[in-house]
């Protein structure tokens, strides 16, 4: 009877990690990816169609620096595959498909605040800032939505606290 209930757990184990194994390889559309994105989650079909047409795919490979903490922020970056690690405030952050990284680029001139490295092969839709800016004055309704957002997250960063000097 142990052997049965070691072999079960040996079985839930292996599920697991077939199912983590397959959520970062999971690939997302475009269409997907605005729809997990918070300023997006409010826009008519209308709007979504034209923010898609905005969208323009990139690429990394393993170990490419994508973002370099202090350079100029001009891309959101959406992941359709792959996996990357950002380094802000001393702290490691590995995200996956679905997720986003350089938000803050679409609402502030600030330079970025993190570097962002690839992990795997991975794959993104990219939104710059002049054509976001661009889809804001098309639709300016959801600007309130937007500059709410976008003070929450400066928020939050700023509660990031700095990495300590060794």
């Amino acid at each position: 009877m142990k052997a049965f209930e070691t072999l079960k757990g040996d079985l839930s184990s292996a599920k697991d990690a077939a199912a983590k194994k397959a959520a970062a390889h999971k690939t997302f559309t475009p269409e997907e990816l605005i729809e997990r994105f918070p300023f997006f989650t409010d826009m008519s079909p209308e709007q979504r169609e034209v923010l898609l047409l905005h969208f323009e795919v990139a690429t990394a490979d393993p170990g490419q620096r994508i973002i370099r903490a202090g350079e100029a922020a001009d891309l959101v970056y959406f992941i359709s595959s792959g996996q990357v690690e950002v380094s802000v405030g001393g702290k490691k952050i590995r995200l996956g498909p679905g997720d986003y990284f350089g938000e803050m680029a679409l609402l502030s001139d600030k330079p970025r605040s993190a570097h962002v490295t690839a992990l795997d092969y991975s794959r993104f839709a990219t939104l710059s800032r002049r054509d976001f800016l661009h889809f804001l004055r098309r639709y300016p309704s959801i600007n309130e939505k937007i500059a709410a957002l976008a003070a929450e997250r400066e928020q939050m960063n700023r509660e990031i606290p700095a990495p300590s000097a060794a």
